[in-house]
């Protein structure tokens, strides 16, 4: 990870952005150091996770790739890496978002989601003819289409065009195969866009408690999307280039799909309790918030900085690293309030972060120490913050901004 861009956020989330030189004096030092509530992320095991997933796809045999969804960092640095290390381009859920990415340098990427309205297609056909930058964006539309090619052709722009399909979820994506087939033929012939594929997202069957059923939904969903890509060979005479389907809950099964192309697995890198309780899930949290114990007003009692605005719990509520001994009582805006947990949560994604940094900690803790707390939830909690602390062995490496935290216009 070579890129060094400072924050130059707008002083959010307590950190510092825009003081270049507290990333000087912060550059180095230990964890214990940073000013928090603060995002942190283990670089040694995020890089591991991004390796472990490549490994995968590439002993699997299926000839499926990875087309990580940046919605879970945001982070033009993290995605770079992710392309230094193999994945196809990246996949973002908002134009926002794109515009981040691409103002970083990303040179790929597919907005997987239906850009929509005069402006916002302004602004996407304008992306689009950023040099070297390749942009894709999922259309379930005529009408959709018609619109951007209509402004591509105005501004002398390039889209490609990736068909959605729903596959399940009920969400976005064509419902019929003849729908599919029609605006494939579109996008193959309309000025200013070009047919690059289909995309499915079986987001229904992510988190299914049971393996098997997980694995049987997705590959209806799978089924299901090989079905379309046919049609449109068979039909339009048209090579979908891109097949994209999956998220981390299901990156497994769709490694076994011969005719996917890739998967769209973002919060793998980070992971997050929720996706740590989801069997088959294995990848390690690399990602956490440290917080300082600002109080310890009675016996078995702690009260730590981070709070609802720093963490997110639509997931449920966060946790301590189990090594600490602690669990959460209450959390409101400002303050998480610890008590004793004789049985605290163990999880094996979280083992390696536990053993780098609970167990070593000071015993008793005291005001004024820190503590790592990790999210039911990577992405909204990344989206929180405008700093993400690059750490390794215990020490800040690097401070990158998280310029597409916010942006999902």
């Amino acid at each position: 990870m070579d890129q060094k861009r400072c924050c130059k956020g707008n002083g959010s989330s307590g950190h510092m952005c825009g003081h270049d030189e507290y990333l000087k004096q912060i550059r180095g030092r230990p964890i214990s150091e940073i000013e928090t509530p603060a995002l942190m992320v283990d670089l040694d095991i995020m890089e591991a996770n991004m390796d472990k997933m490549m490994q995968f796809l590439e002993h699997s045999g299926a000839g499926v790739g990875i087309r990580p969804h940046a919605k879970t960092h945001k982070t033009p640095e993290i995605a770079m890496t992710q392309m230094e290390r193999g994945a196809l381009g990246i996949c973002c859920a908002k134009l926002g978002e794109a515009e981040a990415l691409a103002e970083g340098g990303v040179p790929d990427i597919l907005i997987a989601n239906q850009i929509v309205g005069e402006r916002k297609i302004r602004r996407l056909v304008a992306l689009s003819k950023k040099p070297g930058l390749d942009l894709k964006v999922a259309v379930d539309t005529r009408e959709n289409l018609e619109d951007i090619s209509s402004e591509a052709a105005r501004q002398g722009g390039r889209v490609g065009i990736v068909v959605e399909v729903e596959v399940g979820l009920r969400r976005g994506g064509v419902r019929t195969v003849e729908e599919a087939v029609e605006l494939a033929k579109l996008a193959a012939t309309l000025p200013g866009v070009w047919y690059a594929g289909i995309m499915g997202y079986e987001g229904h069957a992510v988190f299914m408690p049971d393996y098997e059923a997980r694995e049987a939904a997705a590959n209806r969903s799978y089924d299901i999307l090989l079905g379309v890509r046919d049609a449109i060979k068979e039909q339009a005479g048209l090579d979908s280039g891109i097949v994209s389907a999956a998220g981390t809950g299901t990156f497994a099964f769709a490694a076994k799909r011969r005719g996917l192309t890739d998967i769209q697995a973002g919060s793998y890198i980070f992971m997050d309790l929720r996706y740590g309780q989801t069997a088959g899930v294995d990848f390690a949290n690399s990602l956490a918030v440290v917080a300082t114990i600002t109080g310890h007003p009675e016996p078995d009692l702690y009260i730590c900085d981070a709070g609802l605005k720093s963490m997110t719990k639509e997931f449920g509520t966060v946790a301590p690293l189990p090594s600490y001994g602690l669990k959460v009582i209450d959390m409101s805006e400002e303050h998480i309030t610890l008590g004793p947990d004789k049985a605290p949560l163990q999880l094996p994604s979280l083992t390696e972060l536990d053993q780098k940094y609970a167990k070593p900690a000071k015993r008793p803790l005291g005001v004024g120490d820190k503590i790592l707390l990790i999210p039911s939830h990577c992405c909204t909690t990344v989206n929180l913050h405008d700093l993400l602390y690059a750490v390794r062995d215990g020490k800040v490496e690097d401070g990158w901004e998280i310029t597409g935290r916010g942006r999902f216009v």
